[in-house]
């Protein structure tokens, strides 16, 4: 909707008063999104993010405990572990840019129960 609106704004000659009211952020650049894990929560919020492709989550410990993030094995374009925090002690963060659209389920090794899922759309 945005990308219409823009559309709409610019035929009518007035995208530039948008884009600086805005602070200057396009609808195409990249965003970072923050995934807190709140103190004694046991849980990512928001647990489900829907981004595209050259977003970025950056995923804040506001916890007292470590906590072992990665994607579940299997998932993402590869091979390998798309999303791996190993030292997201409290007070962390650790950040990932995705490249490839698809749907990346993660989840704490430690605390079983925190999962969550970032959805990457073709931007």
């Amino acid at each position: 909707m945005l990308r219409v609106m823009r559309q709409w704004i610019a035929g009518a000659g007035i995208a530039a008063v948008v884009l600086s009211v805005g602070g200057g952020l396009r609808a195409d650049e990249p965003k970072t999104y923050e995934v807190v894990v709140r103190k004694d929560s046991y849980k990512f919020d928001p647990a489900s993010i829907v981004l595209e492709v050259g977003d970025t989550v950056k995923w804040v410990n506001a916890d007292v405990r470590r906590h072992l993030m990665a994607s579940v094995p299997g998932t993402g374009p590869g091979d390998q572990l798309e999303i791996f925090c190993p030292d997201f002690y409290p007070d962390k963060t650790c950040e990932h840019t995705f490249k490839t659209p698809g749907r990346y389920p993660y989840f704490c090794f430690i605390h079983r129960q925190m999962v969550g899922e970032v959805i990457v759309l073709e931007r």
